[in-house]
């Protein structure tokens, strides 16, 4: 019964936030993913990311915190990558494509939520 109504405005824009910055957010922990691969350029960005996690675990907003342990914890995991190797990259694997398939699915319902309110 619900379909038949316009879907609220800051939901639809909530979904449309969400589908976009998680499908980036995915497509960048793979992107890291493949960069570990390089011994220098992969501590740099591991360290690089475990101190934008801190940053952003400790600021105000709860999208903020999300976003830092999300950051924190890809940093952690390409850190242990030089010890866990396959573990760590299938991990981050498996993160990367979780991220996109919830951005996808986001997507997906606010192009629903746009569709019913025209």
């Amino acid at each position: 019964m619900g379909d038949y109504y316009p879907a609220d405005t800051n939901e639809v824009r909530k979904n449309g936030m969400r589908g976009v910055l998680s499908t980036g957010a995915g497509i960048g922990v793979l992107l890291f993913n493949s960069l570990l691969g390089i011994p220098v350029l992969g501590w740099i960005l591991s360290g690089g990311l475990v101190a934008l996690g801190v940053l952003g675990f400790v600021g105000k907003g709860k999208s903020d915190k999300t976003t830092g342990a999300i950051m924190m914890g890809a940093g952690i995991l390409g850190l242990a990558s030089f010890i866990f190797k396959g573990l760590t990259g299938t991990l981050l694997g498996l993160g990367g494509f979780v991220l996109i398939g919830f951005g996808v699915f986001s997507l997906f319902k606010f192009a629903k939520g746009l569709k019913s309110r025209s």
